[in-house]
């Protein structure tokens, strides 16, 4: 019990830190190109992609242990969210130049 409240912490902290970097990055290069302006939120929206393909193929497997799984759910919906926060901030800094 403990050891999955302790995945199900860690998701919450990861996909923290995954936002923030996200967010940074995305600040940090916001007068650059697009390709690099973007490269972040790709990269998040990728990551979140594998992991909820990897969960929808291998979700039967771990179906015994629910703390699991709501991690892995986590992080993925983490992911996806932290990307579009990228791409919200890029674009919203675009259409204003």
């Amino acid at each position: 019990m403990l050891i999955g409240m302790g995945g199900i912490f860690v998701s919450f902290i990861l996909v923290g830190v995954l936002a923030l970097w996200g967010v940074k990055y995305t600040k940090k290069n916001i007068h650059a190109d697009r390709k690099k302006k973007f490269k972040a939120a790709k990269n998040l929206l990728l990551a979140g992609i594998v992991i909820a393909v990897g969960y929808i193929i291998f979700a039967k497997k771990f179906s015994h242990n629910i703390d699991f799984v709501i991690s892995w759910i986590l992080l993925a919906s983490g992911c996806f969210f932290a990307s579009g926060l990228a791409f919200f901030i890029g674009y919203y800094n675009e259409k204003d130049l």
